[in-house]
């Protein structure tokens, strides 16, 4: 345990995080200082400036980079393993055989991540006395980012393992007791929710800066982790069992979380009012009533000669500029001191060749659907959704997988080369033509946490829960409408002359449980490689207390070979989550093994379970 999970920081002999909050490039790179102790460290508000720096820095780096992709897509249904790819990790891992022997399992750098975290919220009040300079109220925002840092980390954490070590204080030896016992997935969701309902009364509001406004924790951050949060945990007490143990806390849950998107929108639609008075471009004024929250997403362009073009469009500034008007919280990289090679890595590199050690499933590329109000359907996209090919790289016509390209390129043109509108209808890249812009130097794509779209269809999925009108599921489903439309302009258009097909209705969705597929739909198609997929099964499936509708109408579509076997590994709650590493179980005896994983798990098991 003092080395797996929480290794001190060496503060002797080590090199430390110069923060000077300039630009996004200079809290974001490490420069060399004299080698310090920890106990002569902490004496002004540079020193504390310095370690706040270090926990966004290390937010970053490629191990915890590395779980957000491993933790959040790879047991979903959105990738599979590319054709060279032979790491024998990602394929237990595909394959639902988890061992606590594998790597893969360290939690080690999250634990490292909280730590940091742990660090300045124990030496704040320190510098307040020491430096005359930093005052509580310099400190007081200060502390509700590093709550924040600290519960989007345990939160990934407890989504991850289930059950984990909550932990609130700052290891610097090996003299101190490292053996902290696992709180349960309830405990923790709790503890996180106490710390975010502090962290959102005095978070910054406005840094100054666009990159710090997006790069850095501010209260519309706050707002949205704790939206996702109380949406968790809304849905794992939905199930009967849980309502006998917690009543109607989930009711109670759904409803915060519907209050803070709405909190989120409000404070937007508000920003964009003053931006659009400021700077006059609507005569007379305009007021906040004015505005659709459609208003709020960055549209795509319009119809041009039978054309759609996304070359200026939604993809270009969410993921190709970055830090756009719908940014919410990403981590920042700029392709020189910090690239994201993570990203490239996994998913598709920058060359046209370019191919990472995960493809995207085959629902997602061999067909698609001509109608999108479609109840389980086989594949994800329709036939006029952009985002298939913001998604997949299309390379040559006899590629025969395809891997993800949305983070890779800079800008992606797509468009019906026809001259009729019919091309919609065809099902080839050749037809529907798609050139990229690769972006020219190392990765720079930022890592977006949280975006718009997040809040929307984490509005929708609370409001479909409670359903407690049919205005509230027209609502949500207008949600849902607003980022399908966005990405199938020519399914709204007036010139498609089968608008009627290719647009969402109402009336297939307006029910509690047409809802929640279409959020689940309209999630996948819209953040695929963004880490957030797999999160989103196993929520679905802590909503219905099994995995058997999950697996039935979303992971079943991933497996052709070992259906059976892998629906039968997955068959209690329990082997959702991952298993705690066996250095960890060594080294702290506290510890207990997530049941369902063993050292000897294989796929020789042929248990059958309902197809």
């Amino acid at each position: 345990m003092k080395r797996n999970i929480i290794k001190q920081l060496a503060f002797c002999g080590c090199l430390v995080l110069s923060f000077v909050f300039a630009a996004c490039e200079d809290y974001l790179t490490i420069l060399p200082t004299n080698q310090i102790v920890e106990e002569d460290f902490w004496q002004d508000r540079r020193d504390l400036e310095n370690m706040v720096a270090s926990c966004y820095k290390r937010l970053i780096t490629s191990d915890i980079m590395t779980k957000y992709i491993v933790c959040g897509e790879m047991r979903g249904d959105n990738f599979c393993m590319s054709n060279g790819n032979n790491n024998e990790d990602t394929e237990n891992l595909m394959n639902a055989n988890l061992l606590p022997s594998s790597n893969t399992f360290a939690w080690e750098p999250l634990y490292n991540e909280i730590n940091y975290c742990n660090k300045v919220l124990s030496h704040g009040s320190i510098i307040v006395e020491r430096d005359a300079s930093f005052s509580e109220g310099d400190w007081t925002p200060i502390k509700a980012e590093m709550m924040t840092l600290r519960a989007f980390t345990h939160f990934l954490l407890v989504r991850s393992w289930g059950e984990i070590p909550y932990v609130t204080i700052d290891y610097n030896n090996n003299s101190q007791n490292f053996a902290i016992r696992q709180s349960t997935q309830q405990a923790v969701l709790d503890s996180i929710i106490m710390d975010l309902e502090y962290a959102k009364e005095y978070a910054m509001n406005d840094y100054g800066k666009t990159v710090w406004n997006k790069g850095r924790i501010t209260k519309n951050a706050v707002y949205a982790l704790l939206a996702d949060v109380y949406l968790w945990r809304a849905s794992k007490n939905t199930s009967p069992d849980s309502i006998a143990k917690y009543g109607n806390q989930y009711l109670e849950d759904y409803q915060k979380c519907i209050d803070c998107c709405d909190w989120i929108i409000n404070d937007l639609l508000e920003e964009r009012v003053e931006s659009l008075n400021k700077n006059g471009k609507v005569l007379g004024g305009v007021k906040i009533e004015d505005l659709n929250i459609e208003d709020l997403l960055i549209p795509n362009e319009e119809q041009l000669d039978n054309k759609f073009t996304t070359s200026v469009g939604a993809h270009k500034a969410i993921f190709g500029t970055g830090n756009s008007n719908e940014s919410i919280f990403e981590l920042q990289f700029d392709g020189t001191n910090n690239a994201n090679s993570t990203v490239t890595s996994y998913y598709a590199g920058l060359s046209d060749e370019g191919t990472g050690s995960l493809a995207c499933t085959e629902n997602m590329f061999n067909s698609i659907d001509l109608n999108p109000n479609v109840f389980v359907p086989t594949c994800v996209f329709t036939k006029t959704d952009y985002r298939r090919w913001e998604t997949l790289k299309y390379i040559k016509a006899d590629q025969t997988e395809y891997p993800c390209g949305k983070f890779c390129a800079s800008s992606i043109t797509q468009y019906n080369g026809s001259t009729s509108s019919s091309a919609f209808t065809d099902n080839s890249a050749s037809n529907f033509h798609v050139t990229n812009t690769v972006r020219s130097s190392p990765c720079a794509a930022n890592w977006i946490v949280y975006r718009l779209s997040d809040i929307f269809l984490m509005k929708a999925e609370a409001l479909g829960q409670l359903a407690e009108s049919e205005d509230s599921l027209f609502e949500a489903f207008t949600l849902c409408r607003h980022i399908f439309k966005r990405s199938n302009p020519y399914a709204y258009a007036s010139s498609n002359k089968t608008a009627k097909d290719d647009s969402l209705h109402f009336d297939v969705f307006n029910s509690k449980e047409g809802i929640e597929y279409l959020v689940m739909a309209e999630r996948q198609r819209e953040f695929v490689g963004e880490g957030k997929r797999w999160f989103d099964l196993v929520r679905y499936a802590q909503r219905h207390g099994s995995t058997q509708q999950m697996l039935r109408n979303f992971l079943g579509r991933k497996y052709s070979e070992n259906r059976n076997a892998i629906f039968a590994k997955m068959n209690e709650m329990s082997s959702l989550f991952f298993p705690v590493q066996e250095k960890e179980m060594k080294i702290n005896k506290d510890l207990h093994q997530n049941p369902v994983w063993t050292e000897d798990e294989s796929l020789k098991r042929s248990d059958e379970v309902e197809k």
